[in-house]
């Protein structure tokens, strides 16, 4: 089953929670700079957008920890199908696993 991560763009602060805890699933420590997901930010617009890394195993920790929510992993299949009728800000993210079903 193909996964994405979805992003509420909506509900996402910008607080960059995701990024410190993917870095600490990773490699164990707190650092930004060694997550597997970012949130790149527009002051002006005050539009967050959480992208991912290749590397990224779909743990779901950063899912877990979302103090809005934001995030979800979903299958390709119900990702396509909620952006269908979904708002502007709601999309799922570029990475995409190949997992078995």
């Amino acid at each position: 089953m193909e996964k994405v991560l979805l992003a509420d763009l909506d509900s996402c602060t910008g607080c960059r929670i995701c990024e410190l805890v993917c870095s600490m699933h990773r490699v164990g420590e707190y650092n930004p700079k060694k997550s597997c997901i970012k949130v790149l930010s527009n002051k002006e617009t005050e539009v967050n957008l959480p992208v991912l890394d290749m590397s990224c195993d779909f743990c779901g920790s950063c899912v877990k920890w979302c103090p809005t929510e934001a995030l979800s992993i979903v299958s390709l299949e119900e990702a396509i199908s909620s952006r269908k009728g979904a708002k502007v800000g709601k999309l799922p993210t570029v990475r995409v696993s190949r997992a078995e079903a």
